[in-house]
């Protein structure tokens, strides 16, 4: 059963981007808007699984006639705005034309999806008819530079400024930071996302309540580890659910826990090599080449079985499970 990533043309970049990412030239990718995220999800998975022989197709328009689509949930709309006098969406799916998968990421899950890919292994145990796919590691990350040695001089968050704590982007803190422990906090630029070179520490505090945030990845986390930087998260499932506090990784509940969590990677040298230590033998499990191993065994093996299993069911069979998809996609989002 073939299988193709339905991409809008208005969603595609530049026609140069794969020749780029092949010569492993740094194209930092906008956070902000829809399009990095059909770009990561969509155009660089199928590009990076047509480079290791799986085959696949990128399409700007859904097939009329059977198969598997991959698409992002988000942009499922813009698949109904393109039927002009096609059938829907959803009627095309009520006659079992093709098997959806959704690309949940940070939307909703789509209730006409007949499998669900999440970014947050805690969400995928809640969501059911879901599975856990982690999104790409940054692109050409450079790791900390050995030379710095024990020096923990700079922290950084690694991320759009609003979504560091207010608390954290203080003058007053990072002030306190400077003068009791001579460590500055800077919050990287995006054109610097991959650069952990001459940074001694990751900070990635979304705000100080309990939420779990289980619409968010654990990205940042697995980009600390591979980049062989300590890292500082909050109460996030994801970080939860990949990692282990007190062992890979250290959880601040306030800006004073942070704060003495600083203190000791600063003052311990010992203990903050017990982390990196410890977060790159996790990190093995997020590299580019495993995340490429997940989507081929997703592509070859999973996806096959799922969409067979699903043309086999009665048609009272596939009714029953479209509504109680319908349930649980309204459920997730009032409860998430």
């Amino acid at each position: 059963m073939h299988i193709s990533f339905f991409l809008p043309k208005e969603h595609f970049p530049d026609h140069d981007w794969i020749k780029a990412w092949e010569q492993g030239e740094v194209l930092p990718l906008e956070e902000q808007g829809k399009r990095a995220t059909a770009q990561c999800w969509i155009y660089q998975t199928w590009a990076l699984l047509i480079q290791a022989g799986i085959p696949c197709s990128l399409v700007e328009e859904l097939p009329e006639k059977g198969g598997i689509i991959i698409a992002m949930s988000h942009l499922v709309s813009s698949i109904n705005s393109k039927a002009k006098g096609k059938r829907s969406l959803k009627t095309r799916l009520c006659h079992r034309n093709f098997f959806f998968v959704d690309i949940v990421a940070d939307g909703l899950p789509h209730p006409e999806a007949h499998l669900h890919l999440v970014q947050n292994r805690a969400h995928a145990m809640r969501l059911p008819h879901s599975m856990f796919m982690p999104h790409w590691p940054q692109p050409h990350l450079i790791a900390r530079n050995r030379a710095r040695g024990s020096l923990f001089e700079k922290i950084a968050f690694f991320g759009e400024r609003n979504n560091l704590a207010p608390e954290l982007r203080s003058h007053a803190w990072q002030e306190k930071l400077l003068r009791e422990l001579g460590v500055v906090l800077e919050i990287r630029a995006v054109d610097r996302w991959h650069d952990y070179s001459d940074v001694d520490g990751v900070i990635a505090i979304r705000d100080f309540s309990l939420a779990r945030h289980l619409h968010k990845p654990a990205t940042k986390l697995y980009n600390a580890w591979l980049a062989q930087v300590p890292f500082i998260g909050g109460h996030d499932s994801a970080y939860k659910a990949d990692g282990h506090p007190g062992r890979d990784y250290l959880v601040g509940s306030n800006p004073e826990e942070i704060f003495q969590h600083l203190k000791k990677l600063k003052e311990a040298p010992l203990f903050r090599q017990h982390l990196v230590t410890h977060g790159s033998l996790a990190a093995t499990a997020y590299t580019r080449e495993a995340t490429l191993e997940r989507w081929k065994k997703l592509l070859q093996m999973t996806l096959p079985k799922a969409a067979h299993d699903w043309e086999g069911k009665s048609p009272l069979g596939r009714f029953l499970l479209t509504r109680s998809q319908q349930f649980i996609c309204y459920a997730d989002r009032v409860l998430r």
